[in-house]
C-alpha cells in the first residue's frame, strides 16, 4: 500500500515539472551516447554541432539545438545542476515559463558571444581561424535557468541558485576581460535568465497569484 502510495506521488510530481524530466532525461542520453563514442567520431560531432559563427551561417538550426546537449567537461555535474535549476523554475511557475527562458538563454548567448567573434575578425581584432573555434554545452541554458530561478524561486530555492551560481562563476566567467565566447555567453545568458525572471515575477503578480511583497 505505501510503495502505490509513494509511486502515485512520485508519477504526480514528474507530471508537475515534464521540461524537467524531459531536458534531463535528453541531457543524460546525449551524455552517455556521446561518452560511448569513439574519439574521432566524438570530434566529428562536435565540430557538427559547435554554434561558431562558420557553424551558424551555414546550417544554424541543428547546431543550436544539439549544441546543448554534447557536453565534453563535468557531465555528471552539468546534469545534477539543471535539474535543480529546472525544477526550482518549473515547479513555481509552470513548465512553459521554464522552457522559454531557457531557450532564450541558449540562443541570445550564442548569438551574442559569437556575434562579437564575428565583429572582432571583421575588424581584425582576431585571427579568422576564431570563426571555427568550439561552441558546445548545457551551460547557457543551465545558467539561464538558475538566474530565472534566482528572482521566482522560493526563498530557500534562491538561495540554493543563488549559491550554484556564485561558486561557478569563476570558471563561468574566466576570460571576461578578453571577451571570450564562453565569459560572454555566460554572462548574456544570465542576463537574459534575470530579465525573464523579472518579467514573470512581474506578470504573476499584476495577475494576481504571486504574494505581494509585505510592508516592513
Amino acid at each position: 500500500m505505501a510503495i502505490n502510495v509513494a509511486i502515485k506521488e512520485t508519477l504526480l510530481a514528474v507530471r508537475r515539472v515534464p521540461v524537467t524530466v524531459g531536458f534531463v532525461a535528453l541531457l543524460a542520453a546525449a551524455e552517455i551516447g556521446y561518452a560511448l563514442l569513439a574519439r574521432p567520431d566524438a570530434t566529428r560531432l562536435a565540430a557538427w554541432a559547435s554554434t561558431n559563427v562558420d557553424r551558424l551561417r551555414t546550417e544554424p538550426i541543428g547546431p543550436m539545438v544539439v549544441s546543448a546537449f554534447v557536453v565534453e567537461d563535468h557531465p555528471f555535474a552539468w546534469l545534477v545542476i539543471a535539474a535543480v535549476a529546472f525544477a526550482l523554475v518549473e515547479w513555481r511557475v509552470g513548465w512553459w515559463r521554464a522552457l522559454a527562458p531557457a531557450v532564450a538563454a541558449h540562443v541570445v548567448g550564442t548569438l551574442v558571444s559569437e556575434g562579437i567573434v564575428w565583429w572582432r575578425v571583421d575588424d581584425h581584432a582576431l585571427p579568422t581561424s576564431e570563426l571555427y573555434q568550439l561552441d558546445i554545452g548545457a551551460s547557457y541554458v543551465v545558467v539561464g535557468v538558475l538566474a530565472v530561478a534566482v528572482v521566482v524561486a522560493p526563498r530557500a530555492g534562491q538561495i540554493v541558485a543563488a549559491g550554484l551560481l556564485v561558486a561557478l562563476s569563476p570558471s563561468l566567467l574566466d576570460g571576461t576581460s578578453t571577451l571570450a565566447v564562453p565569459a560572454v555567453g555566460h554572462l548574456t545568458a544570465a542576463a537574459v535568465g534575470f530579465a525573464s525572471g523579472a518579467v514573470l515575477r512581474r506578470n504573476a503578480r499584476i495577475a494576481g497569484y504571486w504574494p505581494a511583497r509585505r510592508p516592513m
